[in-house]
């Protein structure tokens, strides 16, 4: 988690003083940076639209500075050329589009998973698979949601391309890829849920190479800083919907199951996209991508109705996050691994879902570390989040609980608005189980 670095402790303690948001910025945001990686500076107009369609993860570092090219300003990146109109360079406002790198690197392949599709009677439209009439190709399961979840139509372009295996030429490995007008998407099941599930080829760098870009570094800019992610105010509205058992009766903690398929189809019907937390965090702390419509889905404690919420889910293509008390929830390892397969995400509801602010600090400090330590033995992998129980937090548990190895935390309540200065409390709805759908829309459209 190579964004997250960058934080300090100091500013972990700094961030729950709740201060304005406005006073987390001294000066105004610079209008060009330095990438030491690779030697080279990013300015306007191409900056704000890197920073807001997904930075460093879905475009990679700058490969060129920006320069005059056949009648446009364009700059090449690790995976997209961007170009804009003549004489934009340093004017914010100025258009920007992505160029069609995958299209023009293909052209003229005729492996049989280019050709297009002649369908008399495209198929129904549903959340696990869609046909695109104007290039002829299906998107599907993993990449559907990759595509969805990271910029669509506007960063990726149409599918020209089915799914199909193809020898990586740096590395010699065999993926199953596809390939979009701008971007080629790579499967990597060893990331399944997270995000490097699916990873972009650097057919940027391929371009700049054709195209005989001197990619050579560059003396920095006098004044110029380093990129880093808070040097930019990024703030947001998310909803985070909570959730705890399924069955019957309704009550405040529990949700028929039908009920919550009802909320389910009407977030698919109104075009919301579910999210993990990791890009959640990714997209607050470091310009990760954040869709237009974006919904985080979470469940607590850990109950084994919550299997039947994680089918449901996955037949739709969504995913969640399971707050999970290891050894007192039902859910144990091998129905953790369970969920992963299906590509939700697993955090920590501490070691026994005492209040917290009512414990010692060594005491907060074990059920923070345990309860991560424990989640990780049984799956793995890293356990990133970390939910309160009974949504108990203060300034001090939420000090400790920075410090135990975790990303970020959840509160239970608290609204839509998401700040860096709330990392270690980000809000969430709680959603009753007997909430009426009209009410339910309200919740995530306005509250």
């Amino acid at each position: 988690m190579r964004w997250l670095v960058g934080l300090t402790v100091l500013g972990l303690f700094v961030s729950l003083a709740a201060r304005p948001l406005e006073a987390t910025s001294a000066q105004a945001a610079p209008s060009i940076v330095y990438f030491p990686a690779t030697g080279h500076h990013l300015a306007e107009p191409f900056l704000s639209f890197w920073r807001s369609h997904g930075g460093l993860r879905i475009f990679g570092y700058p490969l060129s500075e920006a320069h005059e090219r056949e009648g446009l300003l364009v700059q090449y990146f690790e995976r997209a050329r961007m170009e804009a109109p003549s004489g934009c360079w340093g004017h914010a406002d100025c258009p920007v589009q992505l160029t069609r790198i995958a299209a023009l690197l293909t052209a003229g392949r005729v492996d049989p998973a280019f050709a297009p599709l002649s369908l008399q009677t495209p198929p129904p439209e549903t959340p696990l698979r869609r046909f695109f009439p104007e290039t002829g190709h299906f998107l599907s399961y993993g990449f559907l949601r990759f595509w969805l979840r990271n910029g669509g139509l506007p960063v990726f372009g149409y599918p020209i391309s089915e799914e199909f295996s193809e020898v990586d030429p740096v590395t010699g490995q065999t993926f199953t890829v596809q390939y979009f007008e701008r971007a080629r998407f790579e499967w990597h099941p060893e990331a399944l849920g997270t995000l490097w599930e699916v990873q972009l080829g650097r057919l940027g760098a391929e371009l700049a190479l054709r195209d005989g870009i001197d990619t050579r570094p560059v003396p920095r800019q006098d004044g110029v800083p380093d990129y880093d992610p808070a040097l930019f105010l990024r703030a947001f509205r998310l909803p985070v919907l909570m959730y705890h058992d399924i069955g019957e009766p309704a009550a405040r903690y529990r949700i028929p199951l039908w009920r919550l398929e009802q909320q389910l189809d009407w977030l698919l019907t109104n075009g919301y996209i579910t999210i993990s937390l990791e890009q959640a965090f990714e997209a607050l702390l470091a310009d990760g991508p954040l869709p237009e419509r974006a919904v985080v889905i979470t469940f607590d404690d850990g109950t084994r109705s919550q299997l039947a919420a994680a089918r449901v889910l996955a037949v739709r293509n969504m995913t969640a996050t399971f707050f999970v008390v290891p050894g007192r929830s039902a859910l144990g390892p091998a129905e953790l691994r369970e969920l992963r397969t299906m590509g939700h995400e697993i955090g920590s509801h501490s070691v026994t879902h005492r209040a917290l602010i009512r414990l010692d600090d060594g005491a907060v400090r074990w059920e923070a570390l345990a309860s991560r330590q424990q989640l990780e033995e049984w799956l793995g992998e890293p356990v990133r989040f970390f939910a309160y129980p009974g949504g108990e937090w203060d300034s001090r548990v939420a000090a400790i609980v920075a410090l135990t190895g975790y990303h970020g935390a959840m509160a239970a309540w608290g609204g839509t608005r998401w700040t860096r200065e709330r990392r270690w409390a980000e809000p969430r709805i709680e959603i009753d189980g007997r909430l009426a759908l009209d009410r339910f829309a309200w919740y995530v459209e306005r509250f």
